[in-house]
């Protein structure tokens, strides 16, 4: 639980793709939040969990560094995950 305090919070992910279509979606994303006092947003303490194996990302060959990539499949992922957890 949140105690008042600022606080900041940073996610980030990198992901290389060999070549073909999904290799210009690769890189890095990230985000940064400032936790504060009177936010514009208000996080609340109910959580909700959803989980389902899908196989749109995986690393098949561990002697290479890059997976498996099917986008259709993970936005599609995504969108049920927001669906179910709503």
């Amino acid at each position: 639980m949140w105690d008042g305090r600022y606080g900041i919070v940073v996610c980030t992910d990198v992901a290389v793709y060999a070549k073909g279509s999904a290799r210009p979606t690769g890189g890095a994303g990230a985000i940064a939040m400032l936790i504060a006092p009177n936010a514009t947003f208000v996080l609340e303490t109910q959580r909700m969990t959803y989980m389902k194996d899908n196989y749109d990302f995986y690393k098949p060959n561990f002697h290479s560094e890059y997976p498996i990539v099917d986008g259709h499949i993970s936005i599609q992922s995504y969108l049920n995950s927001i669906d179910n957890c709503v």
